[in-house]
């Protein structure tokens, strides 16, 4: 790939995905003209059947499904089919187009999607949607906040499930950090594990791009001095907000 070209033409971007989902951004940096430096801090692992199954059992008592990544949707699809379980008519909302994307390849048709991408607007347009009596099933990640069920209790009943455990990857070549002209983050537990492992201070200097308000939080509260975030909380949103930032327009 040609980095001599291109908007982002030789500029050096910290990509903190986990291996098996930086792909597509690595590809749309590269496209750009960037040159992608692969920091998976986070690893994301699927919890034992055991420790979901009685929640799972008594599945077809929610009339609601909520997922918030796209991590939520495989891991809780994941653990139906190791558990022999169908669903049954319940409905499913998304936080955004990605994780309903995720869903319509598991065969789910109907998905209620806000207009905005991030958990507030969710918590606002399931307040339209859900009557007092309907219950919520949240799978969700071990560092995943409870924001979404605080928001709803006096909406609806909302019961959370840890599905997938979200990690520090260990093993790290961490001068790519300070080679980077730029760190993307797309949640605050990369932000967190990222600042648990630095050892100075330059870093923080650097700008971040993150995928949405809780992670430009976390970055801002960790103490980075250029945070942007894009409109739209997407991959392609994030490199184009980058693309703005060196081109001057941030």
């Amino acid at each position: 790939m040609n980095t001599s070209i291109g908007p982002l033409a030789g500029k050096r971007i910290l990509v903190t995905r986990p291996k098996e989902q930086a792909v597509p951004l690595i590809s749309l940096i590269q496209e750009c003209g960037g040159l992608p430096l692969s920091f998976p801090i986070v690893s994301i692992k699927g919890v034992k059947n055991e420790e979901a199954q009685s929640l799972l059992n008594d599945l077809s008592s929610y009339q609601w499904i909520i997922f918030t990544s796209k991590n939520g949707v495989d891991h809780f699809f994941q653990l139906i089919s190791d558990c022999n379980l169908t669903l049954g008519n319940v409905k499913f909302a998304a936080v955004g187009e990605k994780t309903a994307e995720s869903l319509r390849k598991k065969g789910i048709t109907s998905i209620l999607v806000p207009d905005q991408y991030h958990a507030e607007s969710l918590v606002k347009t399931l307040k339209k949607h859900v009557l007092s009596h309907e219950k919520i099933l949240f799978p969700k990640g071990n560092l995943a906040p409870s924001f979404i069920k605080e928001e709803l209790k006096e909406t609806a009943w909302v019961e959370e499930l840890v599905v997938y455990k979200t990690e520090s990857e260990d093993h790290l070549d961490w001068s790519l950090v300070h080679q980077a002209d730029c760190l993307f983050f797309m949640s605050p537990s990369a932000v967190t594990f990222m600042s648990r492992g630095l050892q100075t201070e330059e870093v923080y200097k650097k700008p971040v791009i993150c995928v949405g308000p809780t992670t430009k939080k976390a970055a801002e509260e960790c103490g980075y001095h250029h945070v942007l975030m894009p409109k739209q909380f997407t991959a392609e949103d994030m490199v184009n907000c980058a693309i703005s930032y060196f081109q001057g327009g941030s």
